[in-house]
């Protein structure tokens, strides 16, 4: 085979794998903005239930455990009906509980969006604090339209990969499964009575919800 012959040869080789690595990278960039954006598991393609599921399942399971301990109902709502993992109910109100288990390095803060990296590749997704809130003000909307006398609507959001590196500044308002079991057995809001009617609001809530 003739040099130059073996030159080209090489050429189609090199050019086959540029094109195949620039591929790949805008295949990724896709399916990062398609699914890492504003979802709550780290992986929004698998259909199981969130309460069966990754860090998410084994956060619920404990959180279930604290919420018994502190006299709070929990209940799991329907994904296709809202973000959030779980909702706490007591004479207080409600906690609405908003769980991403993303893993690999996380950089969060007060940007519109936060920044995943995992295996060399960088991913964005929307914040989390932001989405919790405006999911929060559907959640009170729709309480204020059941005519249920005012008590707190408040939400939560709990990174729940235990091998998640957090690169988030401390004064952001975000909670680990252990600062949040910790919050949900010794925070003093939760023991604030609104005379709230919680059985009313629980058989509410699982029917819009759950």
């Amino acid at each position: 085979m003739e040099p130059q012959t073996i030159i080209i040869i090489l050429l189609a080789i090199a050019l086959c794998v540029v094109i195949g690595v620039i591929y790949y990278r805008m295949v990724s960039k896709d399916r990062s903005n398609a699914k890492f954006a504003g979802a709550v598991n780290a992986m929004p393609g698998d259909d199981t239930p969130t309460g069966e599921r990754g860090a998410n399942g084994a956060f619920l399971r404990k959180l279930r455990g604290a919420a018994a301990r502190r006299g709070l109902t929990m209940l799991q709502p329907d994904p296709a009906k809202t973000p959030f993992a779980a909702l706490l109910i007591g004479p207080y109100g409600v906690t609405a509980v908003y769980a991403v288990d993303y893993d690999g390095t996380i950089y969060g803060g007060p940007d519109e969006t936060w920044v995943q990296m995992k295996d060399g590749v960088r991913r964005t997704f929307e914040n989390p604090l932001r989405t919790a809130e405006n999911c929060r003000r559907d959640l009170r909307e729709a309480i204020n339209q059941a005519k249920f006398r005012p008590f707190m609507i408040d939400t939560r959001v709990v990174m729940t990969a235990r091998k998640a590196q957090l690169a988030i500044p401390r004064n952001t308002r975000y909670y680990t499964p252990k600062t949040f079991a910790s919050y949900v057995t010794d925070a003093s809001e939760l023991s604030n009575n609104r005379k709230v009617d919680e059985e009313k609001l629980k058989a509410f809530l699982q029917e819009q919800f759950c």
